[in-house]
């Protein structure tokens, strides 16, 4: 079973490889990105990613006052 699973795997890449050969190149360079969508990304990445770090920092004070004894 497990050997033919690798022998599918190796099939695939060989295909994909084959596939990969005959792929035409691209007739023009790609355009340049909008800057008002650049700076939106940015914005909503780093937004994310702050809110994501905020999230953990509470998790990690809630887990904190879990386990400190109650008087």
């Amino acid at each position: 079973r497990e050997f033919d699973m690798k022998r599918y795997l190796a099939g695939l890449s060989a295909l994909f490889c084959a596939a990969s050969a005959y792929a035409d190149a691209p007739a023009e360079p790609p355009l340049d990105a909008n800057p008002i969508a650049t700076v939106v990304f940015v914005v909503l990445f780093v937004g994310f990613c702050v809110v994501f770090a905020w999230m953990v920092w509470r998790k990690k004070e809630d887990k904190k006052e879990d386990r400190e004894p109650q008087a």
